[in-house]
């Protein structure tokens, strides 16, 4: 079985303190080897221009399995 990228996103989840709840966003086609770097410094662009502060991201790998 060989194992095949085919895309990466980044979730992001954002804390809404007046709420009391988290929000999730999320950022479809990331590139396949994100480094933490550039997960930080794209939460922390993501942090200026919006109103609630990043809780955490998530950077999710999706593969497909051929024969």
């Amino acid at each position: 079985m060989k194992k095949e990228w085919s895309g990466s996103k980044v979730d992001v989840l954002l804390e809404d303190l007046e709420g009391e709840k988290l929000v999730r966003r999320s950022f479809r086609g990331a590139h396949e080897s994100l480094t933490d770097v550039q997960v930080t410094e794209f939460t922390q662009a993501l942090e200026s221009v919006s109103d609630f502060p990043v809780s955490h991201a998530l950077v999710i790998d999706e593969y497909r399995y051929t024969y």
